[in-house]
């Protein structure tokens, strides 16, 4: 009705610019930046010192992402007009997009200065903050601006987003999930909701509502790394290749989606693929700590674990920004490298500086494993637990402890509550087909139930030795043992496997041989 008022209006005065930037602000509300732009041209035109029309054009290049453009527009239009609040928001945006944090702050003061009744001066000011890694400062903005306008689901997405920079993920959840209902079209609430359910490990959810942002905006870069990391992590690994080419499409400087590309090659066996990613992103000549951290990652990533510890090292020695995580990069390259007692010291470390980081625990938790050290283990597991309850993950590793501990029924009680919470990975399936194959206990064994699970696993990652050795497992406790012979032998051949399981593969071989199933003690 609006844009047929002002039709007929313009009909009537063709030449009143008033009215071709306003219907020109009504067409952008409708994504017709095409017809706004031609509408405020023409008013800019007509009235080459209307600032709020420049405030306009502004705006529809910062929508088409014309930064530079956009903020010559917003600049002229507050030349004209210093108290008009509009523009500064929008520059101050353009700023953090620049990583331009002192004059974001700038403008985002001036619009709060000008405009203090508005919720958006106030969520300008919160996006500023929060851009720059300020969530906690963010926060208290963002009641403001709620509290002036509790239906703008903007306001509640913004404190998803703090919340998820704060690893607060049902906090997240909930956020997201108001500004969802709010506004059900709202892809980015979807997007960060889908982020936050990753993040708790419930993937099936998170898939769901990252499908959804990626129908409202097919563009959407951290919607399709996000849905990729969940189809890897159920190890459905072609679906995840598809998301991670899609992002790197789009966004080719993305370390992330490069990274995850190339770790889905590896799993998928396209070794010369993923070495090109690889290599392309530690090619890089790293000047920040974040570059240095990265870096790190992807010599990890390429097995370069010396070169890992090396940048991971210049990290913490630059930022404490950055120690928590260099530090956890550190431990998991010398996790890799054998070194267990300096990776349990880094990742000690991890934690003393991010005492909520419940990867740090897990990681913990497999170095303490790797040392025989079960009760520690599963200690360190059940913290995790406590930080991020609903994690199916987590009942998976806390599982792995209990079985090393001898507790079979208590290990195969967190293995089902992992299925009930979502499992559903190649990883899970073969967890719970070692526990019924291989525990010391004959009321926890069942062969048939552990065949049917190695085969799910088998399906979902054909190619991953650690499961041939489970299969071989399974067909000893079922009384075929040429078939474990068969499968044994097959593990043993690759060419992946450390000393240690060369040694161990070789001693479950004896049995087979013998006629014997495997039994793990606890302890092992």
């Amino acid at each position: 009705e609006a844009i047929a008022d002002l039709t007929k209006a313009l009909e009537l005065e063709p030449d009143y610019s008033r009215a071709l930037n306003r219907r020109a602000r009504i067409y952008i509300d409708e994504d017709r930046l095409k017809e706004a732009l031609a509408d405020v041209e023409k008013a800019i035109k007509l009235s080459s010192d209307y600032g709020d029309a420049y405030a306009t054009r502004g705006r529809i290049f910062y929508l088409e992402q014309d930064y530079r453009r956009a903020v010559v527009d917003l600049s002229t239009a507050i030349g004209f007009d210093p108290q008009q609040a509009r523009p500064y928001g929008m520059r101050a945006r353009i700023w953090c997009t620049w990583r331009d944090h002192t004059r974001a702050v700038e403008d985002a003061e001036q619009m709060v200065r000008l405009d203090p009744k508005s919720y958006y001066s106030f969520l300008t000011r919160a996006y500023v903050n929060a851009d720059a890694g300020k969530y906690e400062a963010a926060l208290p903005d963002l009641e403001e601006a709620r509290s002036r306008n509790d239906r703008a689901a903007d306001v509640y997405c913004e404190k998803a987003f703090c919340f998820f920079g704060l690893q607060k993920y049902d906090e997240a959840i909930a956020e997201a999930s108001t500004a969802i209902e709010l506004q059900p079209s709202y892809g980015q609430a979807h997007q960060l909701r889908g982020r936050a359910l990753l993040a708790k490990s419930q993937l099936d959810r998170a898939i769901a509502d990252l499908s959804l942002a990626l129908q409202f905006n097919r563009n959407d870069v951290l919607a399709l790394i996000g849905r990729g990391t969940a189809y890897a992590d159920q190890t459905r690994f072609a679906k995840a290749l598809a998301d991670f080419e899609a992002a790197v499409k789009i966004a080719p400087e993305s370390f992330e989606a490069r990274l995850y590309r190339a770790n889905t090659y590896k799993a998928l066996g396209q070794k010369e693929k993923a070495n090109a990613d690889l290599t392309a992103l530690s090619k890089t000549k790293p000047e920040r700590p974040e570059a240095f951290l990265q870096r790190a990652i992807a010599y990890s990533s390429q097995g370069r674990y010396d070169d890992a510890i090396s940048d991971a090292t210049t990290a913490i020695g630059q930022s404490e920004a950055v120690a928590p995580g260099a530090y956890y990069i550190r431990a998991s390259a010398e996790l890799r490298k054998n070194d267990l007692e300096k990776a349990l010291e880094d990742v000690t470390k991890t934690i003393e500086l991010a005492p909520e980081n419940v990867e740090a625990y897990q990681l913990r938790a497999a170095i303490k494993g790797q040392q025989k050290r079960f009760a520690e283990a599963a200690e360190d597991c059940r913290k995790a637990m406590e930080l991020r309850p609903g994690d199916p993950a987590i009942h998976l590793n806390y599982s792995y402890s209990l079985s090393r501990l001898g507790d079979y029924s208590a290990s195969q009680r967190e293995l089902e509550e992992a299925e009930r919470l979502g499992a559903k990975s190649a990883g899970f399936y073969n967890n719970l087909a070692w526990l019924l194959s291989t525990a010391d206990d004959d009321a926890i064994r069942d062969g048939s139930k552990a065949q049917t699970a190695i085969e799910a696993a088998i399906e979902l990652m054909p190619n991953e030795p650690r499961l041939w050795d489970t299969q071989a497992a399974v067909f000893a406790e079922l009384g075929q043992f040429k078939q474990a012979v068969k499968w044994q032998k097959r593990y043993l051949a690759s060419k992946e496997l450390t000393a240690e399981q060369q040694q161990n593969g070789r001693e479950r071989l004896k049995h087979y041989e013998r006629r014997e199933a495997y039994r793990q003690p606890p302890g092992t």
